[in-house]
């Protein structure tokens, strides 16, 4: 006969394994039960086990095959099995629950890297995810995609504007502004504010809206977050009237959203499609308080709209909200389970209709609002602390009463999982992630800054222009930025652009007719265009018709944007705006400089690169315009060059150093990435890169060039 201790050894190993089947029937002989006994204790021990103290959770299932492996099963009849969710799984959101340091970072990372198919498959191309990284946890996860495939973002970069209404695709409206007012007023409401002040703010914006002529012509300027607050000051409601103090708590609590998230204060949101054409990893490590659930509703809110479909396609995104319990609402801060049935209890639910799967990440089960638990179709329990968290726990996982007390003594690593699929838990070991070649040492802040820095310069803002306002400079535009070739010209900015590249000669009157703009916007986007060193006056025809031709920088970024440009001169018109600028440039700087074209092989050793400059000791250093728009070429010839560097000190074709002036900075990246890349992963020490837009800024001090390493 059996006893208690062997059925225990039975249900570990799994009923409907062949050898325990044989051992259960052995058993029905009397005088076989000692070697049954033995035999179960055997079979136990090839298992891995001590059979004096075997694990206490038994959790046999049959086990549908796993789309995303997690770990692989410690018990039942699945016992050595990847286990995982499956795409069907997916279809509903999963949660993971664990104390720190049990391994819920390493679950996700495992979770993210499946499912784009960088694990166990091809890479998968049609899939992205979003990571809200409250902790700085997941820059590890850069050394597997290229720059293209995923960008590392600090708050300060999201660049959205609350009071802005969002454009799909086709850049029109999602929706009426005074229909988006009532999305603000529920963003806002996170933010403590009372009925009073809540009507204050959509007021002011509404007001704002109509006086800029949003409602007739949404391509203008949006009010941002420092524009409102202007509007409000110039509010002079009665001392100590109800509408006063619904006043002072709206200018208190803007000033602090506009500390805690300048990324906001914007008057042209980033073009959030596009940038969510990418994986995201959103750092809110810097991002305390408020701060965390105002910018998670306020981009959950523009995300909706924006990528919103009428069409099922399944899912091909997961957003992983890491410390759940303060984004989505919980219960232990009173604050904000005051707003679990506002806004954030319903995410979960509209993040369905986006095609996401949402992978809710906290410590604490109880910390959690019931709402947003409901949610969850499938959940991932590691150990938890306190006793409400054990047994809500055991609920979500439709673990037995008895195995309830396990969860608390679960070692890290160990959990128990419950798909949709299946609704039976089943317990697992997660995969080592250092042996899968994770969790090594991530890149730091600067080097993860620095892998996306050139993909969002790309990504243009709504109206192709950098933010507007910076803080503290209330309703005033800034100017300056980076210039178009990397924010992106607005349409009708690089019509006029290019019809002046094709026929500067042209007289505004003929300009006019054949773009079919009337005088006052042609003369805006001109003056623009102008104010931004684009295109210069060359002279007038008659008394009042001025002649416009593009400038040194106005080649560039007609060279980038792909404009026909008729007044080229020798070579490529991007090449010889930088390389006559350059030696203008350095020619003002010294007047004991002299440059040589190169353009015969004896110049640098049969190395010809675009300008050699003879400096007044004997010294010469090659200049290369870096304008092809293949980095891994200009990085080769950019070798070449510094090669020459390498010769003995008394070689005629030695050279001093190699200075590089790119197109624009995230060209300057790109090539940056290509030298290490060629050099063995890191960059050669006498080669200089430097920028077009830094060389033609008005405080550009060529010293900081030509003192090291020239």
């Amino acid at each position: 006969m059996l006893d208690r201790e062997d059925e225990h050894l039975i249900e570990l190993l799994g009923r409907d394994t062949p050898e325990v089947r044989a051992l259960i029937a052995a058993a029905g002989n009397g005088g076989l039960g000692g070697a049954v006994h033995e035999m179960l204790r055997s079979l136990v021990r090839q298992r891995g086990w001590d059979p004096d103290n075997p694990p206490a959770i038994a959790l046999p299932w049959d086990l549908s095959p796993s789309d995303y492996p997690l770990g692989l099963a410690m018990s039942g009849d699945v016992f050595g099995e990847p286990v995982g969710p499956s795409d069907s799984d997916l279809m509903g959101h999963l949660g993971v629950f664990g104390q720190t340091g049990t391994g819920k970072t390493t679950v996700v990372r495992l979770l993210l890297l499946s499912f784009m198919g960088i694990l166990w498959a091809g890479l998968r191309n049609d899939r992205t995810f979003l990571v809200w990284d409250a902790h700085s946890e997941y820059r590890d996860l850069l050394r597997f995609f290229g720059p293209e495939g995923l960008v590392w973002l600090e708050a300060g970069d999201v660049g959205v504007s609350p009071f802005e209404v969002p454009r799909r695709e086709d850049g029109a409206l999602v929706m009426h502004p005074y229909k988006w007012l009532n999305c603000v007023r529920e963003w806002a409401r996170l933010a403590w504010l009372n009925e009073p002040s809540l009507n204050l703010l959509c007021e002011v914006v509404r007001d704002e809206y109509e006086r800029r002529g949003l409602l007739v012509d949404p391509s203008g300027d949006w009010p941002s977050v420092s524009d409102i607050l202007g509007a409000l000051q110039r509010l002079s409601p009665p001392k100590g009237s109800d509408r006063a103090r619904a006043k002072d708590k709206l200018l208190d609590r803007l000033e602090s959203i506009r500390a805690m998230l300048p990324g906001l204060d914007v008057r042209r949101s980033r073009d959030v499609g596009k940038l969510l054409a990418r994986s995201v990893i959103l750092d809110l490590s810097d991002t305390a308080d408020l701060g965390r659930p105002l910018l998670f509703a306020l981009l959950t809110l523009v995300k909706r709209e924006v990528l919103r479909s009428d069409e099922d396609a399944g899912i091909h995104r997961l957003e992983v909200i890491e410390e759940a319990h303060e984004l989505l609402g919980g219960q232990m801060d009173r604050r904000v389970s005051d707003l679990k049935e506002s806004t954030p209890s319903g995410i979960l639910r509209d993040l369905r209709k986006t095609g996401t799967c949402g992978v809710v990440v906290t410590q604490l089960v109880s910390d959690l609002a019931p709402s947003v638990r409901g949610n969850l179709g499938s959940v991932l329990v590691l150990r938890q602390g306190n006793r409400d968290s054990v047994r809500q726990a055991a609920a979500l996982v439709n673990l037995k009463t008895w195995y309830e007390d396990e969860i608390a003594k679960l070692p890290n690593c160990r959990a128990i999982a419950r798909f949709s699929r299946h609704g039976e838990p089943v317990y697992l070991a997660i995969y080592d992630a250092r042996a899968l070649g994770l969790g090594v040492a991530p890149p730091s802040r600067e080097e993860a800054r620095e892998f996306s820095r050139a993909v969002l310069e790309a990504i243009p803002y709504v109206k192709g222009e950098e933010p507007a306002v910076a803080a503290g400079d209330a309703g005033q535009e800034t100017g300056g930025g980076a210039p178009d070739a990397e924010g992106g010209l607005h349409p009708r900015d690089r019509k006029v652009l290019a019809r002046i590249a094709e026929r500067p000669w042209e007289r505004i009157e003929d300009r006019m007719d054949a773009l079919g703009l009337d005088r006052e916007v042609e003369g805006d986007v001109r003056t623009k265009l102008e104010a931004r060193g684009l295109i210069g006056l060359v002279g007038n025809v008659g008394a009042k018709n001025r002649l416009f031709e593009l400038t040194d920088r106005g080649r560039v970024v007609a060279e980038v944007e792909g404009l026909a440009i008729s007044n080229t001169g020798k070579g490529s018109a991007a090449h010889e705006a930088i390389v006559q600028y350059a030696q203008r440039s350095l020619a003002g700087y010294s007047s004991g400089f002299r440059f040589q074209r190169a353009g015969v092989s004896s110049t640098t050793g049969g190395v010809q690169p675009d300008l050699l400059l003879l400096l007044p000791g004997g010294g010469r250093v090659p200049i290369q315009a870096c304008c092809n728009n293949q980095p891994s070429y200009e990085a080769g010839a950019l070798l070449r060059l510094h090669a020459l560097a390498l010769l003995g000190p008394g070689h005629a074709d030695r050279v001093d150093a190699v200075l590089a002036v790119c197109v624009n900075r995230r060209h300057k990246a790109a090539i940056e990435r290509a030298l290490r890349k060629e050099n063995g992963g890191r960059m050669p020490d006498r080669v200089v890169l430097l920028d077009f837009d830094t060389m033609v800024d008005p405080e550009f001090d060529w010293a900081s060039v030509l003192e090291s390493p020239l």
